[in-house]
C-alpha cells in the first residue's frame, strides 16, 4: 500500500473499501507488535467496519433483513436492499463476481435489485444475489428461497385446481372412450 494510500485511509474522510481496511491495521499491528498474527480479532475489525459502512451510508437504522417475515413482494425488496447494505454495500462489480460472474447475475440486474427496482427473475438469480452478498449458508439460502417463492410465484386458488382436476378428468374419459 502506497504512503498515499496510508495517508487517505488514516484520514477519517470516508470509510475505506474492507480489503484496504484490514491491510492498512495490518501494516499499524505489525509495526507495533511482535505477535506473528495479521489482525487480533479480524471478526471484531470486521463487524465494526460494517458498522462504520452503513453510518457513513446513513442505513445503520436498517434491522438484518429476516426472510421468514416477508409477507409479499415489497418486504423482499426491501429485504434483499437490506442485505445488501448489511454485507457493508461492496461495489456491485465485487457482489457479481462474488455471485459467479455476469452468467448467473448481470450487473444492471443486479443493480435493479440494490435500488429496489425489481426482483431476482428466478431462483438461481436470487441464490447469486445471496452468494454475491456474502450469505452462504444453505439453510438461510433455503429460507431466502421460500420467502421469494411465496411472494413471486403465482398462487392457484381452489376454482384453479377444481379447473385443472376437471380438465384432467376429462382427458382421462376421452382417452378410455
Amino acid at each position: 500500500m502506497s504512503a498515499a494510500t496510508h495517508k487517505r485511509t488514516a484520514s477519517g474522510e470516508n470509510v475505506p473499501r474492507w480489503p484496504r481496511t484490514l491491510d492498512f491495521c495490518v501494516a499499524c499491528f505489525a509495526a507495533t507488535s511482535v505477535d506473528p498474527r495479521p489482525v487480533p480479532d479480524a471478526k471484531k475489525l470486521r463487524r465494526l467496519w460494517l458498522k462504520a459502512r452503513m453510518e457513513e451510508r446513513g442505513v445503520l437504522h436498517l434491522k438484518k433483513p429476516r426472510p421468514e417475515y416477508i409477507a409479499d413482494q415489497a418486504d423482499l425488496s426491501q429485504a434483499l436492499s437490506a442485505l445488501y447494505e448489511h454485507a457493508g454495500a461492496p461495489p456491485l462489480r465485487e457482489v457479481q463476481a462474488n455471485a459467479g460472474g455476469s452468467v448467473h447475475l448481470p450487473l444492471s440486474t443486479l443493480a435493479r435489485i440494490v435500488s429496489r427496482e425489481t426482483l431476482p427473475a428466478d431462483e438461481r438469480q436470487l441464490l447469486a444475489f445471496l452468494t454475491g452478498c456474502g450469505l452462504h449458508d444453505q439453510a438461510q439460502q433455503r429460507k431466502w428461497s421460500r420467502a421469494w417463492a411465496k411472494v413471486t410465484l403465482p398462487k392457484l386458488t381452489s376454482a384453479d385446481v377444481l379447473h385443472a382436476l376437471y380438465e384432467q378428468a376429462s382427458e382421462i374419459v376421452h382417452e378410455s372412450v
